[in-house]
């Protein structure tokens, strides 16, 4: 027992002691601002790996080793994971091709590259092992062909590269890891194998079995992702079951991935933290998002730190200096595979269709930046091998990982800086100036004001006004200097940038006030940044058009493959009936985001010296955007007031426990209220939030058959049979813009228009036209079903619908029942037939 509690005391120590000496590294690397961080631990840990045998109180460091399970299972969830969520998912998803090209194809051949190269140059043979030495290069170029651009990163943040560098580097490192793995994984399977044969059906089966641990590792990920995601949305603002949550699924997602389904642990991480990163922040309660973010970086911070220096205290120099040839050829492998992959792959995925291309200064930062790291070493050692072999390609892999770190990784900022990748573009320089003027007039106004209170020296005061006063001087001078520089499209591009940033800082403060919901958030964030994207891009002017997020595309493949199935009508009308309510708060939402826009459009406009012509033109785009809103809002509400008076109830009530909320954290912090007794309002008013958020909106939409069968000529004198006719029709809600039939498609049912208006379009050859507005009391879609013909229009909602399907069986025993409505369906049918015949229109 007191051995045990003395293995516990010295564990505790050397984390302590590491953890120490990582916080003084980092200030050193704050003070020099040369080296970066990794780069200095890394020397740090040779110190201490050579001092610990001459100082004591280093003793207790002498045991700790940088074992595969530490790293696998401690430090690379951690990593992954706070790299993925912080990863922009959307800039992902537009380089995913570049990315997966240089993480898969690229990476395999990097091995080869790697292989063939140290293979001819040396005399690396073990003789009795399948394939011989080039099966052992293959897996020591599987090995070093992942690359982990940690220092890269932080160097990247440090001097303000292009987004999209950033995204390509680590986008790349992150799936490359899991490529690299599981490669190696099947290379030593194989070096392990007696009477091992190569063949075509190896290679088949060898890329079969890779695409089921990569892909298989991406749902288990998504899998988890999402329940974690649903489960954070029932959270009302508790930090640490949220944050809790988010770590159980980084380590969860792993161990689950790679000891229950066999799959890659690497990319279900990977995956997990795309998916909270993007639609899951919106899961994650306003109040903790900040707070979250803090915490990934800190274990982040931490789990490098620990890393770095646990490298340097396992590099043995004498072990490094014996293999020093064979370290020296295997760097110009690296260095010959890298450039092939990079400058050969990454032009040809620039010329294909619609692909945006790399340029070569990306392409040189791409290259160098390909740093090696942790995930090589975690490979190298977890190794079953011959241990001569074995600690041979230890000592091949540490000298590669630190020739990267220290030449490379010294060398990228001065290559960064050499291609001009950390200047501004105008616009952001610009800011910068303006924002530092901004900062300088605000600094004034609170020295006049300390001025005014007394007790301060007017001499010093006018004094530092004087400076203050040169350097805004300077800085006026420098903003129209660059205003001059500018073309006009600059100017108007620059303008409508920083209206689509104000659009979504007012966006996201609508959603943590509780007054938008949280689909309402994703849609207008998804939105805005798709057009700050084409603005930036494509020189494309802010529109009001709702762009197509990914949740929404997966609500409307739900309906459809949900539609045809005997049995759930009722949860696909609620589905569709979620879809007006959803587009409703979204309409409201950029309503309140433009209006912010145009009410501060002066403060915006700022330093910018646009012109009059540019002002114009923006302002104008903006308030047809808010026309355009306030009439689909204005539109919903004549059609359904009972929705939108239950929509105004619930703002009205959210809008009075967001107050109450923040008056109670108000009093609690000036201490007038009791903190035990502001925690129980708190949670209280969380309670009355939740039960609110829960009501049931989709209520205001149902309408009293009665009310639409008066409305409808062909029940006319049949209020007696009401009851009769209403069991046969089945409701269906259509959001706007949605094709309610399909000119073409089989008929088995008409519809009966009870709230809304539906065009009707003819399409003759290449040529669409409409031929019909449809009001509430009108039919349609009867033709199909009298004649056994194809619809020969097709109907699409102008405006939100709530419709009356009546299916061709239970039209034909109306119509056997009630000779009325037989005649007057005839008739509809007659006059639409002669209208067609007039207009010279022949159905296909």
């Amino acid at each position: 027992m007191e051995h045990s509690t003395g293995s516990v005391a010295d564990l505790v120590t050397g984390i302590v002691l590491l953890m120490l000496i990582a916080a003084i590294a980092t200030l050193i690397s704050k003070r020099l601002d040369k080296i970066p961080l990794t780069i200095l631990l890394v020397f740090v840990g040779i110190a201490i790996a050579i001092g610990s045998e001459h100082l004591p109180f280093l003793g207790a460091l002498a045991d700790f080793h940088l074992t595969p399970e530490l790293v696998l299972f401690v430090f690379i969830p951690t990593l992954i994971y706070e790299s993925a969520f912080n990863l922009n998912a959307r800039q992902v998803s537009r380089n995913i091709w570049p990315i997966l090209t240089l993480a898969i194809p690229g990476l395999l051949l990097s091995t080869v590259i790697i292989a063939l190269i140290f293979n001819f140059l040396t005399d690396f043979f073990l003789g009795g092992l399948p394939g011989g030495g080039f099966m052992v290069a293959l897996l020591l170029g599987a090995i070093l062909s992942a690359t982990d651009p940690v220092a890269v990163i932080s160097i990247f943040k440090q001097l303000g590269v292009p987004d999209r560098l950033t995204v390509l580097v680590e986008g790349e490192s992150l799936f490359n890891d899991a490529t690299s793995l599981v490669l190696a994984g099947l290379l030593l399977a194989i070096v392990n194998t007696p009477d091992f044969t190569f063949s075509g059906g190896v290679v088949v089966s060898g890329i079969g079995d890779f695409l089921v641990v990569f892909l298989g590792g991406v749902l288990v990920g998504w899998v988890l992702a999402m329940i974690v995601g649903y489960t954070l949305g029932s959270i009302e603002s508790h930090a640490d079951i949220e944050i809790t949550l988010t770590t159980i699924l980084a380590y969860f997602a792993f161990i689950i991935a790679e000891h229950g389904f066999h799959v890659s642990g690497i990319m279900a991480v990977v995956a997990a933290g795309l998916v909270i990163g993007s639609w899951g922040k919106s899961k994650i309660s306003p109040s903790t998002s900040e707070f979250m973010e803090h915490f990934w970086e800190y274990l982040a911070f931490l789990a490098n730190a620990l890393i770095f220096v646990m490298v340097g205290m396992q590099i043995d120099l004498a072990a490094l200096w014996a293999s020093i040839d064979l370290i020296g050829i295997v760097v110009l492998a690296m260095l010959v595979s890298r450039a092939i992959v990079v400058f050969s792959f990454v032009p040809l995925l620039g010329k294909l269709p619609g692909a945006d291309p790399i340029g070569m200064p990306f392409r040189q930062v791409m290259y160098w930046g390909g740093l090696r790291g942790a995930i090589a070493l975690a490979i190298v050692l977890s190794l079953d091998l011959d241990p001569e072999l074995k600690d041979t390609l230890i000592a091949i892999v540490m000298g590669a990982v630190l020739f990267t770190l220290v030449v490379q990784g010294l060398s990228i900022e001065k290559l960064v800086k050499f291609l001009g990748l950390d200047a501004l573009s105008a616009s952001d320089n610009l800011a910068k100036l303006e924002g530092d003027k901004n900062a300088r007039e605000e600094g004034l106004h609170r020295l006049n004001s300390l001025v005014s209170g007394g007790l301060f020296s007017q001499r010093i005061a006018d004094n530092i006004q004087e400076r203050c006063e040169r350097n805004l001087a300077d800085l006026d001078l420098e903003i129209s200097a660059l205003n001059e520089t500018m073309k006009p499209e600059d100017k108007s591009s620059n303008l409508a940038m920083r209206c689509l940033a104000r659009e979504k800082a007012r966006v996201y403060e609508l959603f943590s006030r509780g007054l938008i919901n949280e689909w309402a958030f994703r849609e207008l964030d998804h939105t805005l940044a798709v057009q700050l994207d084409d603005v930036r891009y494509n020189q494309l002017m802010p529109t009001a058009n709702i762009k197509m997020s990914i949740g929404k595309a997966v609500d409307l493949l739900l309906i459809r493959l949900l539609e045809p199935v005997p049995g759930l009508s009722p949860i696909v009308e609620r589905l569709r009936t979620s879809r007006i309510i959803r587009d409703y708060d979204v309409a409201w939402g950029r309503f309140r985001s433009a209006s912010s826009v145009l009410r501060g459009f002066e403060e915006i406009a700022g330093e910018t010296d646009s012109g009059q012509q540019v002002m114009s033109q923006v302002r104008k785009i903006y308030e047809e955007i808010l026309k355009t809103t306030k009439g689909q809002i204005d539109e919903v509400a004549e059609l359904y007031p009972e929705f939108v008076e239950t929509m105004q109830e619930q703002l009205g009530q959210r809008l009075l426990l967001v107050a109450e909320h923040e008056s109670v954290e108000d009093a609690a912090k000036l201490g007038m209220i009791n903190k035990g007794i502001a925690s129980k309002i708190l949670k209280d008013q969380e309670e009355r939030l939740r039960q609110l958020k829960q009501d049931n909106i989709s209520a205001a939409f149902e309408i009293e058959v009665s009310e639409l069968l008066r409305k409808v000529p062909l029940f006319h004198g049949m209020e007696s049979e009401f009851d009769t006719v209403a069991s046969y029709l089945r409701p269906r809600t259509v959001p706007r813009g949605t094709a309610i039939i399909k000119q073409g498609q089989a008929g088995d049912s008409m519809f009966l228009i009870a709230r809304g208006i539906a065009n009707v379009l003819r399409q003759d050859g290449d040529d669409v036209n409409q031929v019909a507005t449809l009001y509430a009391g009108d039919i349609f879609g009867e033709s199909a079903l009298l004649h056994g013909a194809p619809r020969n229009a097709t109907a699409v909602a102008a405006t939100p619908c709530s419709l009356y399907e009546l299916k061709q069986e239970d039209l034909y025993k109306l119509m056997a029942d009630y000779p009325k409505i037989a005649q007057a369906v005839e008739e509809v049918d007659k006059d639409r037939t002669n209208s067609n015949t007039l207009t010279g229109y022949k159905p296909s």
